[in-house]
């Protein structure tokens, strides 16, 4: 899966508070300098304010691209 930021998402696993199927935009590509595992930042579409931001973490297996 090819995911950058700027793509539009769709979550595949449900979290607390964000729900499975939930649309959003990816912001962000960050890269664990020990890990090496890529987590993507996304900003939800629907979600209620949350300490004044709705952007999430996720790791690629839990998105799939819609466009």
């Amino acid at each position: 899966m090819n995911i950058q930021p700027g793509n539009l998402i769709k979550t595949t696993r449900a979290r607390i508070g964000c729900p499975e199927g939930t649309l959003g935009l990816v912001t962000e590509r960050l890269v664990g300098s020990d890990s090496g595992i890529v987590i993507y930042v996304v900003a939800l579409q629907g979600m209620l304010a949350w300490r004044h931001y709705r952007a999430r973490r996720f790791i690629e297996q839990d998105l799939e691209v819609v466009s």
